[in-house]
C-alpha cells in the first residue's frame, strides 16, 4: 500500500513539473511576441512621385571605318596574286591583288604597231596635203584635188586620234590588273583568292583606315524625326569593354530604305582614347533620347532583395512595414526605374536603422 502511494506521489510530482515548464513556455513565448510587436525601428520615409525621364532607345550597330574602300576591276580574268593578308597594314600604292594581264598586254603590242603604221601614213598625208595647199594657192593644183588630198589628211587624223583613244583604254584595263592600297590603312576583307575569277563590279578586297572609325545603325522610320545630326548618344561595344559612352550622331539619312523602312545613322566617340581601342567589324548599341514621358523613379538603397525577387518597404496607416515586391525598370545613377508594384504618393522607406521585417512598428525620423 505504501509502495502504490509513493508511486502515485511521484507521478503527480512530474506532471506538476510538466505543467510548469508549459506554462513558463508559453508565457516566455507571449512575452516575446508582445515585446517584438511593440519594438519600433527607427526609419527614414519618401513619397513616391512621377519624374519627367528622357525616352531611351537602343539600336543594334557596326564599328566601321570613316574612310574604307572596297576596290574592285572593270577587267575579267583570273586572279594570280594575293599577296595581303586579312588585317596585314598596308601604304598607299601597296599591290593588294594582281590579275592575268596576258590578253590585254598582246592587244597593246598589236595597237602599237598600228599607231606606227598610222603615224607614218598621218606624216605622209599632212607632206602631200601641205604641198597641194600651196600649189593650190600658186594655181598649179586643181580644187579637187586640194579636196581629195583634205579629205585623206582628216583621215588620217582621225584614224590616229582613235588609235590614241584605244591606247588609253587598254593603258587603263592594264591598270586594273593590279590594284593597289588607295591610302595607308589595313586590309579589312578579302572577297577573293588566287585562282577565282575577278568580274567587273565585284569587290577584290577592302581597305579601312582604322585611325577613322563610327559607329552606323538604322533607325526605325518611327523614330527618325525625334533625331538629328549633332545629338548626343551613348554608345555600348563589349566587346571592347566601352560602356555608355558619350558620342555625337554625325550624319543622318534623309533617305530610308523602302523595304525595311529604316534609316541609317553614324556617330562618333567623343573620346579618342576609346577609339582607339575599337575594331572594324565590332558589334554596337547605340542608345537614343527619344521624347520624355513620367517615370517613377526611387533611390537604390530602398530596396529589398529576397532570392530572386526584389521589393521595398511600405507602410500602412499605423505605421506598421508591409513588404511589396516590385518590377523594375532602367537605372539613372543611384536610382531606378519602378514599372509596378509601387505608385505615386505612397510611402517607402528608403533607410533603416536595423533589419525590416514585416509588420514592424516603424519609428519615422
Amino acid at each position: 500500500m505504501n509502495y502504490l502511494l509513493k508511486d502515485r506521489m511521484k507521478t503527480l510530482s512530474a506532471l506538476l513539473a510538466l505543467t510548469f515548464l508549459i506554462t513558463s513556455a508559453t508565457g516566455c513565448s507571449s512575452e516575446t511576441e508582445t515585446i517584438e510587436n511593440t519594438r519600433s525601428v527607427n526609419v527614414k520615409v519618401e513619397t513616391a512621385s512621377n519624374t519627367l525621364s528622357a525616352s531611351t532607345q537602343s539600336f543594334p550597330g557596326m564599328v566601321e571605318s570613316d574612310n574604307q574602300a572596297n576596290l574592285s576591276t572593270i577587267v575579267m580574268g583570273t586572279v594570280t596574286e594575293v599577296p595581303v593578308e586579312v588585317g596585314e597594314q598596308v601604304k598607299k600604292g601597296d599591290v593588294l591583288i594582281r590579275i592575268k594581264d596576258d590578253q590585254i598586254l598582246a592587244q597593246k603590242s598589236q595597237l602599237e604597231a598600228n599607231m606606227v603604221q598610222a603615224k607614218a601614213n598621218l606624216e605622209n598625208t599632212e607632206k602631200n596635203y601641205n604641198r597641194i595647199k600651196n600649189l593650190y594657192a600658186e594655181e598649179s593644183a586643181t580644187s579637187k584635188e586640194l579636196d581629195d588630198i583634205s579629205t585623206m589628211y582628216e583621215i588620217a587624223k582621225a584614224n590616229m586620234d582613235a588609235l590614241n583613244a584605244r591606247m588609253n583604254e587598254v593603258n587603263e584595263m592594264l591598270a586594273y590588273t593590279t590594284i593597289r592600297a588607295p591610302f595607308d590603312g589595313i586590309v579589312a576583307r578579302k572577297f577573293v583568292a588566287e585562282g577565282d575569277m575577278a568580274a567587273p563590279g565585284h569587290p577584290l578586297v577592302a581597305v579601312a583606315d582604322p585611325g577613322q572609325i563610327k559607329i552606323t545603325a538604322n533607325v526605325p522610320e518611327q523614330w527618325i524625326g525625334e533625331i538629328s545630326e549633332g545629338d548626343a548618344v551613348k554608345v555600348s561595344i563589349e566587346s571592347a569593354g566601352v560602356y555608355n559612352a558619350a558620342a555625337t550622331l554625325i550624319a543622318v539619312s534623309e533617305a530610308g530604305d523602302p523595304m525595311s523602312r529604316q534609316y541609317a545613322v553614324e556617330a562618333k566617340l567623343e573620346d579618342a582614347e576609346l577609339s582607339s581601342k575599337l575594331k572594324t567589324g565590332m558589334f554596337a548599341q547605340v542608345g537614343m533620347n527619344l521624347g520624355s514621358s513620367e517615370a517613377l523613379f526611387i533611390p537604390k538603397t530602398a530596396l529589398v532583395t529576397r532570392g530572386q525577387l526584389t521589393g521595398v518597404y511600405t507602410l500602412t496607416d499605423d505605421n506598421k512595414a508591409v513588404l511589396r515586391w516590385v518590377r523594375l525598370g532602367q537605372s539613372s545613377g543611384d536610382r531606378v526605374e519602378v514599372l509596378s508594384g509601387l505608385t505615386a504618393g505612397e510611402p517607402y522607406v528608403t533607410e533603416a536603422n536595423e533589419e525590416l521585417r514585416q509588420g514592424l512598428t516603424l519609428n519615422i525620423q
